[in-house]
């Protein structure tokens, strides 16, 4: 009778622990909570099927067979742990059919978590052999041994540690004495409007929506926000999907160009001069090549860790190529959610410019100042949003408006602050950015 292999892993509760998270979106929840992560499973192609599942949920998409088939078909081949689109089908039905009692969820992890401790001592103790025919000494060798058993007996199925509400108030108390005191750094991010400043906080991990019909400024309220966040804070990132990199190098120019400098050398110089005083050594970062979801998500990601961004723009939501729902709102709601983990994840404040309902044109002139209501093709926007301010300028509706220059920034929600209120600065299209009234 043939000894069974010693690194080999119960596959029966691998696949167990796998048909659960794909039947039942809250056993995925759970088994991710209790500690599961894709090296605990010893199958390459379930570890792989795991890493899919918990990306799925991640981006706040429930897995399933179809959405794995999907991220995996195009990864067959060499490196991957299928050759063919046939290897692919056959473990995933290997896997839908798998019976698994939701009951036995806590069983089947604590099998393989006990296979995966395993593997790891028996690995441990080949190489502390190998370290020890090549002379390490013995102190040495016993330090390893023990380390190795510690972090052998850390993998275990334990429910996450979670604070309570004193401890929460009191980190918070902490932290708010040692700002007030100079020793830590606020979370809030300033961005450079006086009106706006005193009534709305962006803070690090904030997902912000700034919504506008067009012609209201949408694109020159985050550029100026970018500008200010920049020279008071630290780096930002601008993802442009509405224009290209000439473009937008073309809008920046004329609006700090002065007089007709098309014409006259002497005049385009002085602009040039203009136009570089203003954004010459700004970390300022410029994507307009990123068009999807997963493409601007990445990018900000790299700009996190490359530049070390402190807050992001994109320019705008409805432009970005979305992956595929069962609906156009499902779509939006799905992208909404993942900008949301961004910001959080990267800890930075992300500004996401975003459409608003066509329907907002038919009210009376009197009411037209924008609403909750008015978010365009899903409500997930409101509620995933930390933060969302609305784009207002009366000039557009009423050209004998008494102050046509001021634009009206409707903080709609706030989520540690007062909404609904508004604050006020100046805007004039074509002759420069956001300035304070």
């Amino acid at each position: 009778m043939l000894a069974a292999d010693p690194l080999s892993s119960n596959k029966g509760s691998e696949r167990a622990l796998l048909s659960l998270m794909l039947k039942n979106e809250n056993a995925a929840y759970e088994a991710q909570n209790l500690g599961l992560q894709p090296d605990h499973l010893n199958d390459p192609e379930h570890r792989a099927l795991l890493q899919g599942i918990l990306a799925d949920l991640k981006a706040g998409t429930s897995p399933d067979e179809a959405t794995l088939f999907d991220r995996f078909r195009p990864q067959c081949g060499r490196g991957a742990p299928w050759k063919t689109i046939l290897e692919l089908t056959a473990c995933l039905e290997r896997v839908s059919e798998t019976r698994a009692m939701r009951s036995n969820l806590k069983p089947y992890l604590d099998n393989v978590l006990a296979a995966s401790r395993r593997r790891s001592v028996i690995r441990s103790a080949e190489a502390l052999l190998a370290m020890a025919e090549g002379g390490v000494e013995t102190d040495e060798l016993v330090k390893l041994a023990q380390q190795s058993a510690i972090d052998a007996d850390q993998t275990r199925a334990t429910v996450r540690d979670l604070p309570t509400i004193e401890q929460v108030a009191q980190r918070a108390c902490e932290h708010a004495l040692a700002v007030a005191g100079g020793e830590a750094s606020d979370s809030i991010i300033p961005l450079g409007i006086r009106d706006l400043d005193n009534k709305f906080h962006a803070r690090k991990g904030d997902y912000v929506l700034v919504g506008a019909r067009p012609s209201m400024g949408k694109t020159h309220f985050l550029l100026s926000i970018m500008e200010q966040i920049a020279r008071k804070s630290g780096p930002v990132q601008f993802n442009s999907i509405e224009m290209r990199t000439r473009a937008l190098g073309d809008r920046l120019f004329a609006h700090d160009a002065k007089g007709p400098w098309s014409s006259c050398t002497k005049t385009a110089q002085k602009s040039a001069e203009s136009v570089m005083r203003r954004w010459q050594g700004l970390p300022i970062r410029i994507d307009t090549k990123s068009r999807s979801l997963q493409e601007v998500a990445s990018s900000i990601r790299v700009a996190k860790q490359k530049q070390g961004i402190v807050a992001a723009g994109v320019d705008y939501l409805q432009l970005m190529r979305l992956p595929r729902a069962t609906s156009r709102e499902q779509e939006v709601a799905n992208a909404s959610r993942e900008l949301a983990a961004l910001a959080s994840e990267l800890d930075i404040v992300l500004f996401v410019l975003c459409q608003l309902n066509r329907q907002l044109e038919n009210r009376a002139r009197g009411e037209k100042v924008p609403r909750l209501s008015d978010l365009r093709e899903s409500g997930q926007l409101e509620q995933d949003a930390d933060g969302v301010l609305f784009l207002y300028r009366e000039v557009v509706y009423n050209e004998n408006a008494p102050e046509p220059d001021k634009l009206e920034v409707v903080i709609a929600k706030q989520r540690n602050g007062i909404a609904p209120r508004s604050a006020f600065c100046r805007y004039r299209p074509g002759s420069g950015y956001v300035t304070n009234l």
